[in-house]
Protein backbone atom coordinates (compact mmCIF):
# COMPACT_ATOMS: atom_id res chain seq x y z
CA UNK A 1 0.00 0.00 0.00
CA UNK A 2 1.85 3.57 -1.26
CA UNK A 3 1.62 6.02 1.46
CA UNK A 4 0.28 9.21 1.11
CA UNK A 5 1.74 11.88 0.71
CA UNK A 6 0.25 14.93 3.08
CA UNK A 7 0.00 18.08 1.62
CA UNK A 8 1.38 20.87 2.65
CA UNK A 9 -0.73 22.94 5.04
CA UNK A 10 -1.43 26.62 4.06
CA UNK A 11 -0.15 29.26 6.58
CA UNK A 12 -2.15 31.20 8.53
CA UNK A 13 -2.82 34.84 8.57
CA UNK A 14 -2.96 34.44 12.53
CA UNK A 15 -0.08 32.90 12.82
CA UNK A 16 2.21 35.49 10.72
CA UNK A 17 0.97 38.26 12.63
CA UNK A 18 3.36 37.62 15.90
CA UNK A 19 6.37 36.95 13.50
CA UNK A 20 5.82 39.95 11.49
CA UNK A 21 5.63 42.19 14.68
CA UNK A 22 8.56 40.73 16.29
CA UNK A 23 10.72 41.20 12.28
CA UNK A 24 9.53 44.99 12.34
CA UNK A 25 10.34 45.57 16.14
CA UNK A 26 13.74 44.11 15.35
CA UNK A 27 14.50 46.20 12.54
CA UNK A 28 13.06 49.22 13.74
CA UNK A 29 15.06 48.57 16.83
CA UNK A 30 18.31 51.30 16.54
CA UNK A 31 15.55 54.06 15.87
CA UNK A 32 14.66 53.65 19.70
CA UNK A 33 16.52 55.24 22.51
CA UNK A 34 18.26 52.76 24.71
CA UNK A 35 18.27 52.58 28.51
CA UNK A 36 21.91 53.65 30.30
CA UNK A 37 21.90 53.26 33.93
CA UNK A 38 23.70 55.83 36.06
CA UNK A 39 24.31 55.01 39.48
CA UNK A 40 26.37 58.01 41.09
CA UNK A 41 27.76 58.93 45.04
CA UNK A 42 28.46 62.63 44.76
CA UNK A 43 31.30 63.23 47.51
CA UNK A 44 31.02 66.78 49.63
CA UNK A 45 27.25 66.82 48.49
CA UNK A 46 26.73 70.22 47.30
CA UNK A 47 23.84 69.64 44.68
CA UNK A 48 20.23 68.09 45.13
CA UNK A 49 19.47 67.23 41.74
CA UNK A 50 20.50 66.27 38.17
CA UNK A 51 19.46 66.24 34.75
CA UNK A 52 21.11 64.85 31.69
CA UNK A 53 21.07 66.67 28.54
CA UNK A 54 23.42 66.94 25.68
CA UNK A 55 26.85 68.72 25.80
CA UNK A 56 26.55 70.90 22.70
CA UNK A 57 23.30 72.20 22.73
CA UNK A 58 21.34 73.80 24.99
CA UNK A 59 17.69 73.17 23.84
CA UNK A 60 16.59 71.50 27.50
CA UNK A 61 15.82 68.33 25.93
CA UNK A 62 16.93 65.90 29.16
CA UNK A 63 17.75 62.88 28.19
CA UNK A 64 17.34 61.17 32.05
CA UNK A 65 16.81 63.21 35.61
CA UNK A 66 17.32 62.01 38.71
CA UNK A 67 17.15 63.27 42.69
CA UNK A 68 20.40 63.28 44.80
CA UNK A 69 19.85 61.80 47.96
CA UNK A 70 21.34 63.37 51.47
CA UNK A 71 24.14 60.45 50.86
CA UNK A 72 25.12 62.29 47.66
CA UNK A 73 24.10 59.18 45.96
CA UNK A 74 21.49 59.28 42.78
CA UNK A 75 19.96 56.17 40.03
CA UNK A 76 19.60 57.98 36.74
CA UNK A 77 17.88 55.75 34.36
CA UNK A 78 18.88 57.39 30.47
CA UNK A 79 16.89 57.30 26.95
CA UNK A 80 20.22 57.15 25.01
CA UNK A 81 19.22 56.96 21.49
CA UNK A 82 23.16 56.53 20.34
CA UNK A 83 27.04 57.65 21.28
CA UNK A 84 27.25 61.15 22.05
CA UNK A 85 28.77 63.89 23.97
CA UNK A 86 26.17 64.94 27.28
CA UNK A 87 26.69 66.70 30.16
CA UNK A 88 25.44 66.69 33.68
CA UNK A 89 23.55 69.41 34.65
CA UNK A 90 23.46 69.85 38.30
CA UNK A 91 20.98 72.53 39.83
CA UNK A 92 23.36 74.75 41.21
CA UNK A 93 24.78 75.35 37.79
CA UNK A 94 27.71 73.08 37.74
CA UNK A 95 28.22 70.95 35.10
CA UNK A 96 30.02 67.43 34.28
CA UNK A 97 30.86 66.12 30.57
CA UNK A 98 30.57 63.05 29.96
CA UNK A 99 30.49 60.48 27.04
CA UNK A 100 27.56 58.08 27.25
CA UNK A 101 26.38 54.95 24.82
CA UNK A 102 23.17 52.82 24.90
CA UNK A 103 22.66 49.79 27.26
CA UNK A 104 25.67 51.33 29.29
CA UNK A 105 25.37 50.20 33.46
CA UNK A 106 27.64 52.76 34.83
CA UNK A 107 28.90 53.06 38.45
CA UNK A 108 30.06 56.85 38.46
CA UNK A 109 32.12 58.81 41.53
CA UNK A 110 32.36 62.69 41.49
CA UNK A 111 33.45 65.06 44.00
CA UNK A 112 31.52 68.26 44.53
CA UNK A 113 34.84 70.54 44.90
CA UNK A 114 36.74 69.10 42.24
CA UNK A 115 34.81 68.84 39.72
CA UNK A 116 35.64 67.30 36.75
CA UNK A 117 37.98 65.31 38.01
CA UNK A 118 36.67 61.64 38.08
CA UNK A 119 36.75 59.81 41.63
CA UNK A 120 36.04 56.13 40.34
CA UNK A 121 34.25 54.61 37.03
CA UNK A 122 32.91 51.17 36.16
CA UNK A 123 31.30 50.11 32.99
CA UNK A 124 32.27 53.41 30.44
CA UNK A 125 35.64 52.66 28.94
CA UNK A 126 34.84 56.32 27.23
CA UNK A 127 34.18 57.80 30.66
CA UNK A 128 37.59 55.49 31.92
CA UNK A 129 39.28 57.37 29.14
CA UNK A 130 38.00 60.45 30.44
CA UNK A 131 39.04 59.92 34.03
CA UNK A 132 42.71 58.58 33.06
CA UNK A 133 42.89 62.01 30.50
CA UNK A 134 41.46 64.53 33.41
CA UNK A 135 44.08 62.59 35.74
CA UNK A 136 47.12 62.90 32.92
CA UNK A 137 46.38 66.72 32.63
CA UNK A 138 45.76 67.80 35.91
CA UNK A 139 49.49 65.70 36.77
CA UNK A 140 50.94 68.81 35.12
CA UNK A 141 49.54 70.91 38.19
CA UNK A 142 50.27 68.30 40.80
CA UNK A 143 54.23 68.15 39.37
CA UNK A 144 54.73 71.73 38.87
CA UNK A 145 52.68 72.23 42.73
CA UNK A 146 55.41 69.23 44.16
CA UNK A 147 58.51 71.17 42.30
CA UNK A 148 57.25 74.35 44.38
CA UNK A 149 57.42 72.66 47.77
CA UNK A 150 60.87 71.62 46.79
CA UNK A 151 61.77 74.78 45.80
CA UNK A 152 59.83 76.52 48.85
CA UNK A 153 62.22 73.82 51.47
CA UNK A 154 65.31 73.79 50.16
CA UNK A 155 67.71 74.71 52.54
CA UNK A 156 70.22 76.48 49.99
CA UNK A 157 67.42 78.51 48.94
CA UNK A 158 66.07 79.39 51.93
CA UNK A 159 69.34 80.50 53.42
CA UNK A 160 69.92 82.89 50.11
CA UNK A 161 66.93 84.29 50.48
CA UNK A 162 66.78 84.84 54.00
CA UNK A 163 70.13 86.16 53.40
CA UNK A 164 68.90 88.86 51.15
CA UNK A 165 66.02 89.39 53.38
CA UNK A 166 68.33 91.03 55.68
CA UNK A 167 71.34 92.03 54.24
CA UNK A 168 69.50 94.46 51.89
CA UNK A 169 68.27 96.57 54.73
CA UNK A 170 71.58 96.31 55.88
CA UNK A 171 73.18 97.52 52.79
CA UNK A 172 70.99 100.52 52.31
CA UNK A 173 71.22 101.36 55.78
CA UNK A 174 74.92 101.75 55.70
CA UNK A 175 74.51 103.63 52.54
CA UNK A 176 72.63 106.18 54.09
CA UNK A 177 75.51 106.40 56.88
CA UNK A 178 77.83 107.02 54.27
CA UNK A 179 76.07 109.61 53.60
CA UNK A 180 75.92 111.22 56.98
CA UNK A 181 79.81 110.29 57.14
CA UNK A 182 81.06 112.50 54.03
CA UNK A 183 78.41 115.33 55.37
CA UNK A 184 80.69 115.25 58.60
CA UNK A 185 83.81 115.71 56.72
CA UNK A 186 82.77 118.01 54.03
CA UNK A 187 81.05 120.37 56.60
CA UNK A 188 84.38 120.47 58.44
CA UNK A 189 86.02 121.50 55.45
CA UNK A 190 83.11 124.02 54.61
CA UNK A 191 83.82 125.08 58.31
CA UNK A 192 87.81 125.86 57.77
CA UNK A 193 87.51 127.57 54.31
CA UNK A 194 84.84 129.76 55.70
CA UNK A 195 86.85 130.66 58.97
CA UNK A 196 90.08 131.04 56.49
CA UNK A 197 88.69 133.51 54.48
CA UNK A 198 87.53 135.82 56.82
CA UNK A 199 91.30 135.81 59.26
CA UNK A 200 93.45 138.81 57.97
CA UNK A 201 96.57 138.13 60.12
CA UNK A 202 94.72 135.54 62.27
CA UNK A 203 91.40 137.69 63.09
CA UNK A 204 88.26 138.48 62.20
CA UNK A 205 87.37 142.22 61.09
CA UNK A 206 85.27 143.18 64.39
CA UNK A 207 82.82 144.72 62.02
CA UNK A 208 82.04 140.80 60.85
CA UNK A 209 82.15 138.93 64.18
CA UNK A 210 78.37 138.66 64.13
CA UNK A 211 77.71 137.41 60.87
CA UNK A 212 81.20 134.98 61.35
CA UNK A 213 79.58 133.56 64.84
CA UNK A 214 75.87 132.56 63.29
CA UNK A 215 77.35 131.38 59.68
CA UNK A 216 80.15 129.62 61.86
CA UNK A 217 77.68 128.30 64.61
CA UNK A 218 75.50 126.99 62.26
CA UNK A 219 78.16 125.10 60.23
CA UNK A 220 79.17 123.26 63.74
CA UNK A 221 75.50 122.70 64.06
CA UNK A 222 74.76 120.63 60.87
CA UNK A 223 78.37 118.61 61.74
CA UNK A 224 76.79 117.33 65.26
CA UNK A 225 73.25 116.69 63.52
CA UNK A 226 75.27 114.62 60.52
CA UNK A 227 77.66 113.11 63.28
CA UNK A 228 74.28 112.37 65.94
CA UNK A 229 72.64 110.21 62.82
CA UNK A 230 75.83 108.28 61.95
CA UNK A 231 76.73 107.54 65.59
CA UNK A 232 72.72 106.26 65.33
CA UNK A 233 72.39 104.16 62.63
CA UNK A 234 75.64 102.41 63.74
CA UNK A 235 73.95 101.43 67.05
CA UNK A 236 70.56 100.81 65.70
CA UNK A 237 72.53 97.85 63.40
CA UNK A 238 74.89 96.81 66.01
CA UNK A 239 71.51 95.65 68.10
CA UNK A 240 69.26 94.48 64.48
CA UNK A 241 72.54 93.25 62.41
CA UNK A 242 75.02 90.42 62.82
CA UNK A 243 76.95 88.51 59.82
CA UNK A 244 79.93 87.53 62.29
CA UNK A 245 78.27 85.18 64.46
CA UNK A 246 75.77 82.41 63.89
CA UNK A 247 77.37 81.66 60.52
CA UNK A 248 75.68 78.32 58.84
CA UNK A 249 78.82 76.58 58.25
CA UNK A 250 77.73 75.35 54.86
CA UNK A 251 78.02 78.69 53.43
CA UNK A 252 81.10 79.92 55.09
CA UNK A 253 82.55 80.43 51.77
CA UNK A 254 79.75 82.43 50.59
CA UNK A 255 81.03 84.74 53.84
CA UNK A 256 84.84 84.97 53.21
CA UNK A 257 84.59 85.65 49.61
CA UNK A 258 82.26 88.87 49.84
CA UNK A 259 80.65 89.63 53.34
CA UNK A 260 83.58 89.43 55.18
CA UNK A 261 85.16 92.10 52.84
CA UNK A 262 82.02 94.41 53.00
CA UNK A 263 82.58 94.35 56.46
CA UNK A 264 86.02 94.90 57.27
CA UNK A 265 85.66 98.28 54.62
CA UNK A 266 82.70 99.47 57.43
CA UNK A 267 84.62 98.92 60.23
CA UNK A 268 87.64 100.58 58.85
CA UNK A 269 85.23 103.92 58.02
CA UNK A 270 84.04 103.53 61.20
CA UNK A 271 87.79 103.98 62.49
CA UNK A 272 88.14 106.60 60.83
CA UNK A 273 85.07 108.23 61.85
CA UNK A 274 86.19 107.43 65.34
CA UNK A 275 89.82 108.55 65.19
CA UNK A 276 88.86 111.97 63.46
CA UNK A 277 85.59 113.32 64.29
CA UNK A 278 84.77 111.89 67.91
CA UNK A 279 86.77 114.37 70.05
CA UNK A 280 86.38 117.26 67.21
CA UNK A 281 82.42 116.96 67.45
CA UNK A 282 82.68 116.30 71.39
CA UNK A 283 84.50 119.84 71.51
CA UNK A 284 82.23 121.27 69.30
CA UNK A 285 79.06 120.36 71.41
CA UNK A 286 80.79 121.49 74.21
CA UNK A 287 81.08 125.01 72.70
CA UNK A 288 77.59 125.20 71.54
CA UNK A 289 76.26 124.97 75.21
CA UNK A 290 78.87 127.67 76.16
CA UNK A 291 77.32 129.93 73.39
CA UNK A 292 73.93 128.89 74.87
CA UNK A 293 74.38 129.52 78.07
CA UNK A 294 75.81 133.13 77.12
CA UNK A 295 72.58 133.78 75.30
CA UNK A 296 70.28 132.68 78.00
CA UNK A 297 71.94 134.88 80.07
CA UNK A 298 71.96 138.00 77.45
CA UNK A 299 76.04 137.69 77.68
CA UNK A 300 75.99 136.63 74.37
CA UNK A 301 75.74 140.61 72.47
CA UNK A 302 78.66 141.26 74.48
CA UNK A 303 82.06 142.59 73.12
CA UNK A 304 84.61 140.23 75.33
CA UNK A 305 82.47 137.28 75.00
CA UNK A 306 81.91 137.72 70.86
CA UNK A 307 85.89 137.66 71.03
CA UNK A 308 86.02 134.63 72.91
CA UNK A 309 83.37 132.97 71.09
CA UNK A 310 85.42 133.84 67.98
CA UNK A 311 88.49 132.61 69.21
CA UNK A 312 87.07 129.21 69.76
CA UNK A 313 85.32 128.91 66.49
CA UNK A 314 89.25 129.47 64.87
CA UNK A 315 90.54 127.32 67.44
CA UNK A 316 87.84 124.29 66.44
CA UNK A 317 88.43 124.81 62.93
CA UNK A 318 92.12 123.70 63.01
CA UNK A 319 91.47 120.88 65.39
CA UNK A 320 91.54 118.37 62.15
CA UNK A 321 94.20 119.81 59.67
CA UNK A 322 94.28 118.04 56.21
CA UNK A 323 90.20 117.02 56.30
CA UNK A 324 90.36 117.16 52.86
CA UNK A 325 92.69 113.54 52.92
CA UNK A 326 90.28 112.13 55.32
CA UNK A 327 87.51 112.94 53.36
CA UNK A 328 89.45 111.51 50.44
CA UNK A 329 89.93 107.92 52.83
CA UNK A 330 86.67 108.04 54.13
CA UNK A 331 84.89 107.88 50.11
CA UNK A 332 87.41 105.52 49.79
CA UNK A 333 86.43 103.15 51.97
CA UNK A 334 82.80 103.44 51.55
CA UNK A 335 83.59 102.65 47.49
CA UNK A 336 85.27 99.44 48.28
CA UNK A 337 82.40 98.63 50.65
CA UNK A 338 79.45 99.45 47.87
CA UNK A 339 80.97 96.88 45.77
CA UNK A 340 81.33 94.44 48.23
CA UNK A 341 78.17 94.96 49.60
CA UNK A 342 76.41 94.51 46.72
CA UNK A 343 78.79 92.14 45.25
CA UNK A 344 76.78 89.95 48.07
CA UNK A 345 73.39 90.47 47.42
CA UNK A 346 73.91 90.32 43.86
CA UNK A 347 75.71 86.76 44.18
CA UNK A 348 72.72 85.88 46.23
CA UNK A 349 70.20 86.71 44.17
CA UNK A 350 72.17 84.54 41.38
CA UNK A 351 72.64 81.46 43.56
CA UNK A 352 68.78 81.36 44.24
CA UNK A 353 68.56 82.10 40.59
CA UNK A 354 70.67 79.34 39.72
CA UNK A 355 68.41 77.31 42.00
CA UNK A 356 65.34 77.72 40.46
CA UNK A 357 66.22 77.80 37.10
CA UNK A 358 67.53 73.70 37.86
CA UNK A 359 63.94 73.42 39.81
CA UNK A 360 62.63 74.55 36.44
CA UNK A 361 64.67 72.65 33.58
CA UNK A 362 63.40 69.29 35.75
CA UNK A 363 60.21 70.62 35.86
CA UNK A 364 59.95 71.71 31.89
CA UNK A 365 61.35 67.97 31.30
CA UNK A 366 59.22 66.27 33.32
CA UNK A 367 56.36 68.25 32.24
CA UNK A 368 57.51 66.97 28.52
CA UNK A 369 57.29 63.49 29.23
CA UNK A 370 54.00 64.12 30.63
CA UNK A 371 52.24 65.86 27.85
CA UNK A 372 54.17 63.48 25.97
CA UNK A 373 52.28 60.71 27.36
CA UNK A 374 49.13 62.67 27.29
CA UNK A 375 49.22 63.55 23.48
CA UNK A 376 49.76 59.40 23.10
CA UNK A 377 47.18 57.98 25.32
CA UNK A 378 44.93 60.40 23.65
CA UNK A 379 45.81 58.89 19.88
CA UNK A 380 45.55 55.58 21.77
CA UNK A 381 42.06 56.44 21.91
CA UNK A 382 41.34 58.65 18.91
CA UNK A 383 38.40 56.47 17.75
CA UNK A 384 36.23 57.34 21.37
CA UNK A 385 34.12 60.16 20.76
CA UNK A 386 35.37 61.59 24.09
CA UNK A 387 38.48 62.77 22.49
CA UNK A 388 36.59 65.77 21.43
CA UNK A 389 36.64 67.20 25.01
CA UNK A 390 40.06 67.07 25.35
CA UNK A 391 41.16 67.97 21.90
CA UNK A 392 41.46 71.37 21.98
CA UNK A 393 43.86 71.35 25.27
CA UNK A 394 46.44 71.07 22.77
CA UNK A 395 45.90 74.27 20.34
CA UNK A 396 46.06 73.40 16.62
CA UNK A 397 49.09 75.55 15.45
CA UNK A 398 51.14 73.69 17.49
CA UNK A 399 49.50 70.03 17.35
CA UNK A 400 47.90 69.81 13.21
CA UNK A 401 49.21 66.68 13.25
CA UNK A 402 47.39 65.19 16.16
CA UNK A 403 44.00 67.86 15.12
CA UNK A 404 44.04 66.35 11.64
CA UNK A 405 44.38 62.43 12.70
CA UNK A 406 42.22 62.14 15.31
CA UNK A 407 39.31 64.31 13.10
CA UNK A 408 40.33 61.67 10.61
CA UNK A 409 39.61 58.43 13.19
CA UNK A 410 36.63 60.45 14.71
CA UNK A 411 35.09 60.62 10.90
CA UNK A 412 35.23 57.25 9.43
CA UNK A 413 33.88 56.17 12.95
CA UNK A 414 31.08 58.98 13.65
CA UNK A 415 31.35 60.52 10.10
CA UNK A 416 27.38 61.96 10.68
CA UNK A 417 27.89 63.39 13.94
CA UNK A 418 27.41 66.85 14.07
CA UNK A 419 30.73 67.87 15.58
CA UNK A 420 32.87 65.38 13.69
CA UNK A 421 31.45 66.73 10.72
CA UNK A 422 31.99 70.25 11.08
CA UNK A 423 35.40 69.39 12.43
CA UNK A 424 36.19 67.18 9.62
CA UNK A 425 35.09 70.15 7.66
CA UNK A 426 37.06 72.50 8.76
CA UNK A 427 40.54 70.43 9.10
CA UNK A 428 39.80 69.73 5.29
CA UNK A 429 39.10 72.96 4.17
CA UNK A 430 42.16 75.29 3.01
CA UNK A 431 42.70 78.50 5.88
CA UNK A 432 42.35 82.25 4.94
CA UNK A 433 46.32 83.06 4.82
CA UNK A 434 46.42 85.30 8.15
CA UNK A 435 51.06 85.71 7.95
CA UNK A 436 52.27 87.46 10.77
CA UNK A 437 53.07 90.51 9.36
CA UNK A 438 49.69 90.72 6.98
CA UNK A 439 46.75 93.11 7.18
CA UNK A 440 44.07 91.45 9.45
CA UNK A 441 41.35 90.91 7.17
CA UNK A 442 38.42 92.84 8.59
CA UNK A 443 35.06 91.69 10.64
CA UNK A 444 31.55 92.79 10.55
CA UNK A 445 29.16 91.29 12.33
CA UNK A 446 26.60 91.47 15.02
CA UNK A 447 26.86 91.80 18.92
CA UNK A 448 24.37 90.19 21.24
CA UNK A 449 21.97 93.66 20.46
CA UNK A 450 22.08 93.20 16.74
CA UNK A 451 24.39 96.18 16.35
CA UNK A 452 27.38 95.88 13.90
CA UNK A 453 30.94 95.79 14.98
CA UNK A 454 33.49 96.10 12.87
CA UNK A 455 37.00 95.08 13.94
CA UNK A 456 38.56 97.95 11.44
CA UNK A 457 36.92 100.45 13.65
CA UNK A 458 39.92 99.85 16.15
CA UNK A 459 42.35 101.03 14.06
CA UNK A 460 45.09 102.87 15.97
CA UNK A 461 45.16 100.30 18.63
CA UNK A 462 46.85 97.52 19.46
CA UNK A 463 43.76 94.34 19.18
CA UNK A 464 43.40 91.19 20.61
CA UNK A 465 40.90 89.43 18.02
CA UNK A 466 39.84 86.40 20.28
CA UNK A 467 37.96 83.68 18.73
CA UNK A 468 36.39 81.77 21.71
CA UNK A 469 33.02 80.04 22.59
CA UNK A 470 31.01 79.68 25.89
CA UNK A 471 31.04 75.34 25.41
CA UNK A 472 35.16 75.69 25.41
CA UNK A 473 36.54 74.66 28.27
CA UNK A 474 40.08 75.85 27.24
CA UNK A 475 38.64 79.30 26.29
CA UNK A 476 36.60 79.95 29.78
CA UNK A 477 39.97 79.06 31.15
CA UNK A 478 42.12 81.46 29.32
CA UNK A 479 39.22 84.29 29.60
CA UNK A 480 40.77 85.69 33.23
CA UNK A 481 44.32 86.09 31.58
CA UNK A 482 42.71 88.15 28.63
CA UNK A 483 40.91 90.48 31.19
CA UNK A 484 43.59 90.97 33.74
CA UNK A 485 45.42 92.40 30.26
CA UNK A 486 42.71 94.25 29.08
CA UNK A 487 42.06 96.25 32.46
CA UNK A 488 46.58 96.61 32.58
CA UNK A 489 46.73 98.37 29.46
CA UNK A 490 42.74 99.71 27.82
CA UNK A 491 44.29 102.82 28.87
CA UNK A 492 47.59 102.52 27.27
CA UNK A 493 45.46 101.85 23.44
CA UNK A 494 44.88 97.76 24.09
CA UNK A 495 41.53 96.60 22.80
CA UNK A 496 39.92 93.27 22.11
CA UNK A 497 37.70 92.12 19.58
CA UNK A 498 35.74 88.54 20.43
CA UNK A 499 34.59 86.31 18.06
CA UNK A 500 32.06 83.64 19.48
CA UNK A 501 31.68 80.59 18.12
CA UNK A 502 28.46 79.69 20.06
CA UNK A 503 25.53 78.65 18.76
CA UNK A 504 23.14 79.70 21.31
CA UNK A 505 22.67 83.12 21.91
CA UNK A 506 21.88 82.57 25.32
CA UNK A 507 24.88 80.68 26.24
CA UNK A 508 27.07 83.38 24.94
CA UNK A 509 25.81 85.89 26.53
CA UNK A 510 25.64 84.57 29.85
CA UNK A 511 29.65 83.59 29.29
CA UNK A 512 30.08 87.10 28.42
CA UNK A 513 28.41 88.33 31.90
CA UNK A 514 29.69 85.32 34.36
CA UNK A 515 33.62 85.25 32.55
CA UNK A 516 33.45 89.75 33.18
CA UNK A 517 34.55 90.17 29.62
CA UNK A 518 33.90 93.98 29.88
CA UNK A 519 35.13 95.21 26.93
CA UNK A 520 32.16 96.20 24.65
CA UNK A 521 33.46 94.29 21.19
CA UNK A 522 31.74 90.76 21.23
CA UNK A 523 30.43 89.39 17.82
CA UNK A 524 28.43 86.29 16.30
CA UNK A 525 26.78 85.22 13.62
CA UNK A 526 25.71 81.67 15.61
CA UNK A 527 27.59 79.30 13.43
CA UNK A 528 29.68 77.22 15.55
CA UNK A 529 32.62 75.87 13.76
CA UNK A 530 30.61 77.27 10.50
CA UNK A 531 31.18 80.92 11.45
CA UNK A 532 32.16 82.84 9.05
CA UNK A 533 34.33 84.68 10.84
CA UNK A 534 36.63 81.84 11.82
CA UNK A 535 36.37 80.85 8.18
CA UNK A 536 37.94 84.08 6.76
CA UNK A 537 40.53 83.86 9.46
CA UNK A 538 40.98 80.22 9.00
CA UNK A 539 40.23 79.12 12.68
CA UNK A 540 40.05 74.79 13.28
CA UNK A 541 39.90 75.52 17.11
CA UNK A 542 39.55 77.71 19.91
CA UNK A 543 40.93 79.48 21.79
CA UNK A 544 42.57 81.20 18.77
CA UNK A 545 43.84 85.02 19.12
CA UNK A 546 45.70 87.50 16.64
CA UNK A 547 47.42 89.98 18.62
CA UNK A 548 46.63 92.89 15.54
CA UNK A 549 49.23 96.32 16.25
CA UNK A 550 47.80 99.63 15.78
CA UNK A 551 48.49 99.56 11.67
CA UNK A 552 46.56 96.73 11.47
CA UNK A 553 48.36 94.45 10.75
CA UNK A 554 49.04 90.80 12.62
CA UNK A 555 51.94 90.87 14.94
CA UNK A 556 51.35 87.70 16.93
CA UNK A 557 49.08 84.85 17.13
CA UNK A 558 47.95 82.56 20.08
CA UNK A 559 49.61 84.33 22.88
CA UNK A 560 47.95 83.37 26.41
CA UNK A 561 48.72 84.04 29.88
CA UNK A 562 52.15 85.84 30.88
CA UNK A 563 53.31 85.51 26.73
CA UNK A 564 50.40 88.25 26.49
CA UNK A 565 50.97 89.97 29.16
CA UNK A 566 54.80 90.11 28.01
CA UNK A 567 54.06 90.88 24.29
CA UNK A 568 52.06 94.10 25.68
CA UNK A 569 54.54 95.49 27.85
CA UNK A 570 57.07 95.44 24.76
CA UNK A 571 54.52 97.27 23.06
CA UNK A 572 53.49 99.89 25.25
CA UNK A 573 55.97 100.00 28.17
Amino acid sequence: MKSKTPSNPKPQISNLIPFLLFSLLLSCFPLFAQKTMITGKIENICFEKVDLQLLYKNDGVSYGNAKINPDGSFKLTANIPKTDLYKLAFDDGQTFMLCLSPNQNIELTLDCETLPQILAVKGSPSIEFCKNMTDLVGSAKILLDSVNRALQTDKEVQFYNEFQSQFKPFLDANTETDTYTLQVAQLTDSLQRFVNSKLIKGKVDPKETDVFIYISSNILKEIVANHSKYKNYIHSMSLFYDFKSNRNVKFENFYTTSVDNYLDFLEQRNAKMESSFSDFVAQIENFLLFRDSLQIHDLADKKKEKELLTTKIIALSQIIPGVKDTEQNLLTYIKAADGYGKYALQEAQRRVSSMVQKYQTFFDTENKKRSDATTKYLLANKNDLAVLMFLDLFPRDQHAALHKEVIKALHEQYPDHPLVAERYKAENSPATSTAIGAMAPDLAFENPDGKIMKLSDLRGKVVLLDFWAAWCRPCRMENPNVVKAYNQFHEKGFDVFSVSLDRDKASWVKAIKDDGLIWPNHVSDLGYWQSKAAKIYGVNSIPTTFLIGKDGRIIAKNLRGAALENALKELFD
